[in-house]
């Protein structure tokens, strides 16, 4: 069982890390087409849209509340179809209202943009928002193959929409940044299809799949999901305070100098490769496994999986944070000064990723801890413990910009803000866990190693920093002679 886990944890992070470097790619063709200036800030507005809502219904509330009930359920087709027609039929309709509506929800998103930037922005977010139709049925899918412990094709198949973006983008112009707006929203939209076409290929013979079958042609899905709205609702208060935390700091950076709100997502993207490479791909593994564990009335087996998962999630993050913050500059750099990306622009992205790796430790290991909370039903808890983190990083966020005096770095309130907010994410989510709990699980004299360990890592690290960049240099420089 152990390696069964194990190989489940390396096919989903192999699987998240081909789309992240796809992401990668993506990103690096943004920066240079649209640069970090104001048309890249409403296709990132666009773009955090129909993103805000899928993480609220699709892979927040719904994934946390659907995947226990879906455990606990007897008629497991049945209650596929109940959710599937009643959770799809609200989101078509929402999509719908969004599209005829786009001008007020843009405002919403984006308070700061003044009118004319509003009118840009619209029709993107138009166009944008019903990707999130076709992803939350993604979700849905993508769910049923993790209870059978199948996790590559999900975290695959987000690769596809940066794979639509790169294809776009061999069509635009850097010139005509406007149309590329347009090329690249569509893109969009077409990735979704992609992805769902993708699993209901993979998910055709599916027996939880014939069960929906079977349960439409007898006609018998009417299954009560009291528990699982309860859940549900409780879930989204939880989850739409994490994605209103961005959605503030993308708010609160619409009004600071132009290109704020592109600094945030540049910086943010490459903060979040290890964290979904460790965090969330260790994560999805273990909440069935930690679920199914605690069903079978096996606590003890629950916190032995929960021990081994958290020293080894804690010294991948540590290592990322230590390389992250050494080289921000280089890899700021690297990625996107090209094109209508400044030298200036990449140093604030570094200031900015630098400020984001602070809470890199904090923010997965809360991800693991939080999964106690889903598995005892306590999505309410979790919601209470969410929104009090969104109020710290909102006003950390405005104290912050009043105490920064250069405006070019007012930018680094927002990403050091959500930071501190992960401190308390994490306090707070060990305090409900059980804070003797907690400690029980921590081997302190392989952690004192550990932290010694990594301390002499980071400064050897910045000591050598120069020599190791001049020998890869000198390396590129021979294999491109070579070739």
């Amino acid at each position: 069982m152990k390696s069964l886990v194990f190989k489940n944890f390396i096919i989903n992070a192999l699987g998240i890390l081909f789309s992240r470097i796809l992401g990668l790619a993506r990103d690096v063709l943004i920066a240079l087409f649209l640069g970090a200036g104001l048309y890249s800030d409403i296709f990132f507005v666009a773009l955090k849209m129909p993103a805000f809502f899928r993480r609220i219904f699709a892979e927040g509330a719904f994934g946390q509340s659907f995947l226990p009930n879906f455990v606990k359920a007897r008629k497991k087709g049945a209650f596929c179809v109940s959710v599937l027609l009643q959770f799809g039929f609200v989101v078509f309709l929402f999509c719908m209202f969004v599209s005829f509506f786009a001008s007020f929800f843009t405002k919403i998103f984006a308070f700061g943009f003044d009118e004319k930037t509003i009118a840009l922005a619209s029709p993107l977010v138009a166009i944008n928002f019903w990707y999130l139709f076709f992803i939350f049925i993604v979700t849905f899918l993508g769910a049923i193959l993790n209870y059978k412990q199948k996790f590559f094709i999900t975290s695959f198949s987000a690769a596809l929409f940066n794979l639509a973006i790169v294809i776009a983008a061999f069509f635009v112009d850097k010139n005509t940044p406007q149309t590329t707006l347009y090329y690249f929203s569509y893109a969009t939209v077409l990735s979704g299809v992609a992805q769902l076409i993708l699993h209901i290929l993979v998910l055709w013979r599916n027996p939880v799949i014939k069960a929906m079958t079977l349960s439409i042609k007898l006609k018998r899905f009417r299954v009560k999901l009291k528990s699982f709205y309860h859940n549900f609702f409780h879930g989204v208060l939880g989850s739409s305070a994490t994605q209103l935390s961005s959605l503030l700091d993308t708010s609160i950076a619409s009004f600071l100098i132009t290109g704020s709100i592109s600094y945030l997502y540049y910086a943010n993207r490459v903060f979040q490769l290890p964290l979904a490479l460790f965090a969330i791909a260790l994560t999805q593994v273990s909440f069935p496994k930690i679920l199914k564990h605690l069903k079978s009335n096996q606590e003890n087996l629950a916190l032995n999986f929960m021990r081994k998962a958290l020293g080894v999630l804690a010294i991948f993050l540590l290592l990322a944070m230590i390389i992250g913050m050494v080289f921000s500059v280089e890899i700021s750099q690297l990625l996107f000064q090209r094109g209508n990306f400044t030298k200036e622009d990449t140093l604030i992205t570094a200031y900015v990723l630098i400020a984001y790796l602070v809470g890199l430790l904090p923010f997965g290991l809360q991800k693991l801890l939080s999964l106690w909370l889903y598995a005892k039903f306590k999505q309410k808890i979790a919601a209470s413990i969410a929104f009090k983190s969104l109020i710290l990083s909102a006003f950390c966020s405005i104290a912050l910009i009043f105490v920064i005096e250069d405006e070019n770095l007012k930018v680094l309130a927002v990403a050091l803000s959500s930071s501190l907010s992960a401190f308390y994410l994490l306090f707070a989510n060990i305090k409900e866990f059980g804070l003797r709990r907690f400690f029980d699980l921590i081997s302190w004299k392989l952690s004192v190693l550990t932290c010694l360990f990594l301390s002499l890592f980071g400064i050897l690290l910045f000591e050598f920093k120069g020599l190791m960049i001049g020998i890869l240099i000198e390396i590129f420089i021979k294999i491109k002679g070579i070739f």
